[in-house]
């Protein structure tokens, strides 16, 4: 007679915890807060956050009315974690190719960052280390 299947155990997931694959050696993790204002067009303007080739954050599409432009201290808040030293390109656009919304991006070390002109920017930089009060290590 054939034997009977074992009843599945409840435990047995938990002895093979599913590992994410390693990355590369690099420094732990940070979090940062990333923070944006609407300006005076806010469904206009979005942005995407490259990080080591891929995009880590995005803007979140703008559901007020433009009527926030009479509210331009309204602000956003961001959060991602980041490996300090991975270089970052922030592109903003501005659907309408006009640029001057006074829409703002700042964080991850850059302040206020905007499309001055046109419909896209492109900004580059290197994450900074966290927190700010540590300076990172004299170079040898």
């Amino acid at each position: 007679s054939p034997e009977p299947s074992p009843e599945p155990c409840p435990d047995c997931q938990e002895q093979s915890p599913a590992r994410p694959p390693p990355s590369p050696p690099s420094h732990p993790l940070a979090y940062y807060t990333i923070t944006t204002t609407p300006g005076s067009y806010p469904s206009e303007v979005s942005w995407d956050l490259w990080c080591g080739g891929t995009v880590v954050l995005s803007s979140a599409p703008y559901t007020g009315s433009d009527e926030c432009g009479l509210c331009p201290d309204f602000q956003t808040e961001y959060g991602v974690s980041l490996s300090p030293g991975v270089e970052c390109e922030l592109h903003m656009y501005d659907s309408y190719g006009d640029g001057r919304t006074g829409a703002s991006w700042s964080g991850l070390g850059q302040e206020r960052l905007a499309v001055v002109s046109g419909s896209e920017e492109k900004k580059s930089f290197v994450v900074p280390f966290a927190p700010p009060s540590l300076p990172p290590p004299p170079l040898p």
